[in-house]
């Protein structure tokens, strides 16, 4: 995405190469040469450094990099001798960009080295803007905006008079965006003033066409947008996203043009907090961001969450958000997964090299030393074999034994994990509990856990956001905060407010939560109060159905948004139903085909099973789930409680 994001500059460059000839500033021409003879000359000259320009620029274009690297020298060398200096920064600079956007920083900063070391030596400051300029990208790649933005600054200080603007301009562009992402408001509205005065000063300039300052401005204006809207001046970031559309219209609409200016307006809704019209334009977005690339339909899903939450629609809301962080994990895995290709392919790129070079050194020899030679190289070959099996083996036996040792940590782990749930459960007359949890890794983020407060039956299950070792200990603070609560004889709607308040708010820096459910039972009366964290509804027997979901408020997840007040319900007697309690391992648990076990599966098999005991039917929905998978690695943790009070035999 950055490599694609920095061709804008490669390209305003190749405009300005077609727009303009740079006469007078490519050469060191003397003033007495301006017969026409000098002038075709000089223009064909130029005309050939374009082409072959022209030529690099497609290679960088298509990612063609051997290619590119391999052809700069020879035409580093023709603007040189023929003292094309605008033409030589330029070529020299396209390099430099290859090999930042190509991972290899430090031949970037080596090559921004060289061209520093020759515009010195030459007194070109153009040369140094192009080093300055390269510098800047490395460190832009390497997210070290400090040092970004003072390399920025000497290239637009270094920027001589009398070169075109369309590399300024680009600078400008970069330097904008690093002060936005630094939240530098102070120096984001200088940067802006001084850049709108040279677009200004460019006019003047007859060979820029309109297209280009058109190009120009809609950066300058989208820069606007968002340096107001930091500043909350509202109506005057709406006045640049209308500036951006006017020069949009001058260029063409696509749809990633479309998507950003539909983006900033939803924006400004909800900054006005006008949420009708920002899930207006948000429906209108979400569709087509689908359809561009994950990055942009995973910024507006985040943006529907806020939208959501703010009108009180917490379900659609917490649906979002979910999709969200499912977004972006698979980015991250993707992202990974291109670097280790990419990784692979310059390992077998530069072995192919090194070998090439081998055999080219081979045939340049004398004939005479041809077999010793040979003779070498097979006992170099055989050397650096044996020495590379036996660091290999020493790397092997290395990450076995940390392989061992992580494993062996994530074994502890689990153990401790399963030692926070109950594993034994009350031999109370009257009642039957029982609950079983299998997490989809080594430890996971599902709990459940009850208390047991004299006649009084405390009890709870719930499933955190993500998996592995976060989502565990995530899962021991809310099981610790509930034990705790429940012991002082709270009501559940109490309990659940005092949780989330806990876990919401600028401790949870992740943006985790958890979904719950919490009842206490009066083991006496069998009344059922309760309340509903965004958990999945509970299944409970004894209607003419032979059970049923529970109808219930769903109220918010904990961890998303403090100070909610919870709302409980009650039921007043639960006396012989059974109660089932589940995370959505288990009804979405997949199979092969990625088909789900579902609700309807769920309930058919419970109003099919006859009730002998809790566990029975526990263990009966536990071995269904695996039947279901077919040898499927599980997609999630999986937890099942059932509880079933009965009358006390007299």
């Amino acid at each position: 995405m950055k490599k694609t994001y920095y061709l804008i500059a490669l390209l305003l460059l190749m405009l300005a190469s077609a727009c303009s000839q740079r006469s007078g500033n490519n050469t060191n021409a003397s003033a007495d040469e301006t017969d026409s003879i000098a002038k075709a000359k000089h223009k064909a000259l130029v005309d050939s450094a374009r082409k072959l320009y022209g030529g690099l620029a497609y290679y960088y274009n298509n990612n063609i990099h051997d290619t590119l690297v391999m052809k700069v020298p020879s035409v580093l060398e023709y603007c040189r001798d023929n003292e094309l200096w605008f033409d030589y920064y330029d070529t020299w600079m396209l390099l430099g960009e290859e090999y930042n956007f190509s991972g290899e920083a430090n031949k970037a900063v080596q090559v921004a080295q060289e061209i520093h070391d020759d515009a010195i030596q030459r007194g070109n400051n153009y040369g140094l803007t192009v080093a300055e300029f390269i510098k800047a990208l490395v460190y832009d790649n390497q997210l070290n905006r400090e040092e970004a933005t003072r390399s920025f600054e000497r290239a637009l200080a270094s920027y001589p008079d009398d070169a075109e603007p369309f590399l300024k301009n680009s600078i400008y562009v970069y330097y904008a965006n690093e002060l936005k992402n630094m939240n530098d408001t102070l120096r984001m509205h200088k940067t802006l003033d001084e850049w709108l005065a040279y677009i200004n000063r460019c006019r003047k300039d007859t060979t820029i066409g309109r297209r280009q300052f058109s190009n120009w401005l809609y950066y300058y204006h989208h820069s606007c947008y968002y340096y107001y809207l930091k500043k909350k001046e509202l109506d005057k970031a709406a006045q640049h996203v209308d500036s951006v559309v006017k020069h949009i219209e001058i260029n063409g609409w696509s749809k990633v043009t479309r998507n950003e200016v539909v983006g900033y307006r939803t924006k400004l809704a909800i900054e006005r907090k006008d949420y009708a019209e920002a899930l207006k334009l948000n429906n209108q977005q979400l569709p087509e961001a689908k359809e561009l690339d994950i990055n942009a339909y995973s910024d507006v899903l985040k943006q529907r969450a806020i939208i959501m939450s703010s009108t009180g629609r917490w379900q659609e809301a917490y649906n979002a958000l979910d999709e969200h962080y499912e977004l972006v994990d698979s980015i991250n895995k993707e992202e990974t997964r291109q670097q280790l290709n990419e990784l692979n392919k310059r390992f077998e790129l530069d072995e192919l090299r090194a070998q090439q070079e081998r055999e080219k050194m081979e045939n340049e020899r004398q004939r005479m030393y041809l077999m010793f030679i040979i003779g070498i190289i097979v006992v170099a070959a055989i050397i650096t074999y044996i020495l590379l099996r036996q660091r290999a083996a020493r790397r092997l036996a290395t990450v076995k034994a940390e392989q061992e040792r992580i494993e062996s940590e994530l074994r502890i782990a689990r153990d401790i994990q399963m030692s926070m749930v109950p594993s034994a459960f009350p031999n109370r007359e009257g009642l039957d509990m029982y609950a079983w949890m299998s997490p989809a890794r080594e430890v996971g983020g599902d709990l459940y856990g009850y208390v047991l407060n004299g006649d009084q039956l405390y009890f709870c299950l719930g499933d955190v956001s993500g998996k592995g070792v976060p989502a565990s200990l995530f899962m021991a603070q809310v099981t610790r905060l509930f034990q705790t609560l429940a012991k002082q004889g709270m009501q559940p709607a109490e309990i659940c407010t005092r949780i989330n308040d806990a876990l919401s708010g600028e401790d949870n820096e992740n943006g985790m939560f958890v979904t719950f459910f919490l009842g206490v039972i009066d083991l006496k009366t069998g009344h059922l109060s309760f309340c509903n964290a965004g958990h999945n509804p509970p299944v409970i027997g004894g209607s003419p159905s032979h059970g049923d979901f529970l109808q219930m408020e769903s109220n918010a997840p904990f961890g998303l948004w403090p100070g909610l007040q919870y709302v409980g319900e009650e039921i007043e007697n639960i006396t012989g139903r059974a109660l089932l309690l589940y995370t959505d391992g288990l009804n979405e648990a997949e199979n092969p085909q990625q088909q789900q076990f579902g609700e309807e599966r769920l309930l058919s098999i419970l109003r099919n099973t006859r009730f002998e005991s809790s566990q029975q039917v526990v263990e009966t929905l536990a071995a269904e789930v695996e039947r279901h998978r077919k040898g499927a690695e599980p997609n999630d943790d999986l937890t099942i409680m059932c509880i079933r009070v009965t009358e006390p035999r007299v």
